[in-house]
């Protein structure tokens, strides 16, 4: 087992300890099964997708009151297999200032008065003060061009997602005990292969329908997920024995050959077997 992991482990177990919670009222606040949480807390991070382990990492430091930047930077140097000192910075002594000589005060005579305020200088230009002002009303004319012509183009950028909002989301989905058919995954005729995963205990799911992009799942325990694609699915299944499979309202025969983790193929025909076929 890795060390850094281990360390980072006992950090989290003793500050947990230390405001007198359990590992279980832990996994209620965070709303993550007790069986992960003691892995997590054990040493063993290797049980879930990285994506969802770095969330629930963050919400177990924000439970038990530690920087979840911290916790995760820690986590990051264990898969580095780097130590986990934490940098302290020594504070800067501050600047003593120096006493400045006392200024002589200016006289201001009404020579200068009359130099300084002239009218006649107040509203005379030089030549590069002409270029830059042009320049200005050139750069000014550009901004509002993009303003009004180009910012529709600009507004389709995609940005990353903070981890608060992707771990809040999740939480929202499986709530209940069944979510509704996720359409964003293809969009299908009426005829397609429409498959209902349900999971009696939790599980992951990699899934990619069609040969599209993929889609990943965490189902809590008695939750469900509902996908549509034209002719196939092809996933991989954590904890493969919680997990059923109803094609178009039939029931499928799944006997997995792991209790890890398996890689299938779903279509009309029923189950295929990928694992099975690579060994081979």
């Amino acid at each position: 087992m890795n060390a850094m992991f281990q360390q980072l482990s006992e950090e989290l177990v003793k500050a947990r300890e230390e405001i007198r919670l359990t590992p279980e009222q832990v996994a209620v606040k965070i709303k993550m099964d007790l069986k992960f949480l003691l892995k997590m807390e054990s040493g063993d991070y290797s049980f879930l997708p990285d994506i969802y382990l770095k969330a629930f990492l963050r919400e177990y430091a924000k439970c038990v009151g530690l920087n979840e930047h911290t916790v995760l930077q820690k986590y990051k140097s264990a898969k580095e297999g780097k130590p986990l000192e934490e940098k302290h910075e020594e504070p800067t002594a501050p600047k003593q200032e120096t006493p400045s000589e006392p200024k002589t005060p200016r006289l201001i005579t009404d020579d200068h008065l009359q130099t300084t305020y002239s009218p006649e200088k107040k509203f005379s230009f030089t030549s590069k003060q002409l270029i830059g002002i042009a320049g200005g009303a050139v750069i000014l004319f550009a901004v509002l061009i993009y303003w009004f012509v180009l910012k529709k183009e600009a507004d389709v950028i995609v940005t990353e997602r903070p981890y608060e909002e992707y771990i809040q989301e999740n939480k929202e989905r499986f709530e209940d005990e069944t979510t509704q058919a996720d359409s964003s995954l293809v969009a299908v005729p009426s005829d397609s292969l429409v498959l209902s995963i349900t999971s009696k205990d939790s599980s992951w799911l990699k899934v990619v329908a069609d040969d599209n992009k993929t889609k990943e799942y965490f189902l809590y325990p008695n939750t469900a997920v509902e996908i549509k694609a034209l002719t196939k699915f092809s996933m991989t299944v954590g904890n493969p024995n919680v997990v059923k499979f109803t094609l178009n309202n039939q029931p499928l025969e799944f006997k997995p050959t792991s209790t890890r983790r398996q890689i299938i193929e779903i279509t009309k025909e029923g189950i295929k077997y990928i694992d099975q076929i690579q060994k081979q």
